[in-house]
């Protein structure tokens, strides 16, 4: 199990609310390394972070994290929807997405501009491996000065140089259920039997 998955550092900020159990008279923030992350299957997705006095906190929920003093404070039910599938997580950084700009439709439907940073992905669990239950979830740093973690259907991307089509009103897409297998068919096919590299593929027949 991976548990606990370094990412690209980057420098933010964590509420200091969170470091007095949550005393909601505790203002202000304090500057911070972001630099790993770890995943509890049922849990929300938590940080390990480096503060500028030398001390190193862990198990940092994203709502506790900032990169603007006077960033509102929303809920960790908002900024991250789904818990951890899992233990198993990867982390990607698509070169393709890299700060695109993108905008977040939360469960309140309030929209909110921000931009792509990294993707984190579950593996080894029931859920992720459901085609309908499947989710990943999109790391974004948000202009509000706050950070999310969203699924593909609560995002919609701007790349200046293609996405130059309306999005539908009301699109009636369907979720795809299907396991892709590419060694499931129901005709019968073997491998020609010879050690050439080049080998070719032959039917059988159902009377053979």
């Amino acid at each position: 199990m991976t548990h606990n998955t370094s990412i690209d550092h980057f420098y933010a900020k964590i509420r200091n609310t969170h470091l007095y159990q949550h005393n909601k008279e505790v203002i202000g923030c304090t500057d911070v390394v972001v630099f790993g992350v770890q995943s509890l299957e049922g849990r929300a997705l938590t940080f390990h972070i480096l503060m500028d006095n030398g001390a190193m906190r862990s198990r940092v929920p994203i709502h506790m994290l900032c990169w603007k003093d006077d960033a509102p404070l929303q809920e960790l039910h908002e900024l991250q929807l789904w818990d951890c599938f899992g233990d198993d997580i990867s982390v990607t950084k698509f070169n393709y997405l890299d700060e695109m700009r993108v905008q977040v439709l939360f469960k309140d439907k309030t929209i909110e501009w921000g931009s792509y940073v990294m993707t984190f992905d579950w593996y080894n669990n029931s859920s992720s491996e459901e085609p309908t239950q499947y989710k990943c979830g999109h790391f974004i740093r948000l202009d509000n000065g706050n950070y999310t973690i969203q699924p593909n259907n609560r995002l919609l991307w701007k790349d200046m140089s293609f996405t130059d089509k309306p999005f539908p009103t009301n699109p009636d897409w369907l979720v795809d259920d299907k396991k892709w297998i590419c060694e499931k068919v129901a005709e019968r096919w073997v491998v020609d039997s010879s050690d050439y590299y080049c080998y070719d593929f032959k039917k059988i027949k159902d009377e053979e």
